[in-house]
């Protein structure tokens, strides 16, 4: 088993992740090169790192991140992969999990799991399911229990509802078909990390105490923008705004600032300094003589 140990930490400092927000799982299986972002800075992700809502995972190719959340239920994700961590709707809600690309197997327990996909969103309460996403479809299979599938509009709100149960096979391709088959097909079997064949095993009680977490670098515009060009995008103008301080970033956005115009006022200040008006008054007011 590999882990991240060749990190060079901002400002030559050690950064232990605070509680700011409630801790949701912890990370209890690493191999391979992984990463969590929390707030606008990038953190090296170790066997034991607490999860928060909010953070995103990213995984480089063929590395391996297992999550156990508190409720019961875990995930394990295959790179290259990004996860994030939705804010949750609430006590007893299904956790919500965001998978813009990756493979990920899931062990849903209630109050379940909820995987959107930029194709649909699968909500499952208490079943394993495996699901693989890119960029343009995805696809997933069902290897116990019952699931809901939920279709995506094309303006990313959700659609129809439809139950799959045990063992059946779905895809939606580029052009947006949803196909639904008995059994997962050879070419799917073969694709798939060959672990998600065995069952998922619970590690949490193998882990010690928090580890301090070392800081990469803040989150540059590059890795930024995809998430400031999503559907959740107020939500992350806000998160970034911070990194407007930043000369590279801000340089690196002016070119697309109409895109956020939350950021209007800090990106051109001159819009909104007040206008001097003394020397049109002082023209009015007649000489004295």
């Amino acid at each position: 088993m590999k882990s991240w140990l060749a990190w060079l930490p901002l400002s030559l400092t050690l950064v232990s992740v605070g509680p700011a927000a409630a801790e949701i799982g912890a990370v209890t299986l690493i191999e391979g090169s992984a990463r969590v972002l929390r707030g606008a800075t990038w953190y090296k992700m170790v066997p034991g790192t607490r999860l928060e809502e909010a953070d995103i995972l990213d995984l480089s190719e063929r590395a391996q991140v297992q999550i156990e959340f508190a409720a019961g239920s875990i995930a394990n994700l295959v790179g290259t992969a990004v996860l994030y961590l939705a804010p949750g709707k609430g006590k007893g809600a299904p956790i919500p999990l965001v998978l813009p690309t990756g493979w990920l197997k899931a062990v849903a327990k209630p109050p379940g799991l909820q995987v959107r996909t930029a194709s649909f969103a699968v909500v499952a309460m208490d079943a394993i399911v495996v699901l693989r996403a890119m960029k343009t479809t995805a696809d997933f299979f069902v290897e116990s229990g019952d699931v809901k599938l939920v279709e995506i509009a094309a303006s990313g709100a959700d659609g129809q509802a439809r139950d799959v149960t045990r063992g059946e096979y779905v895809t939606r391709s580029a052009t947006g078909a949803i196909t639904t088959v008995g059994r997962a097909p050879k070419v799917f079997v073969d694709a798939m990390p060959r672990h998600f064949i065995d069952p998922v095993y619970v590690l949490a009680a193998k882990l010690k105490s928090p580890p301090v977490l070392s800081v990469d670098h803040e989150i540059t515009y590059a890795e930024a923008e995809p998430w400031l060009a999503g559907r959740d995008r107020a939500v992350f103008e806000r998160r970034f705004t911070s990194r407007l301080r930043d000369p590279a970033f801000r340089s690196a956005v002016m070119p697309n600032a109409a895109r956020y115009p939350t950021w209007d006022r800090i990106l051109n200040p001159q819009k909104y300094e007040p206008k001097d008006d003394s020397r049109k008054s002082d023209s009015k007011k007649a000489p004295a003589k």
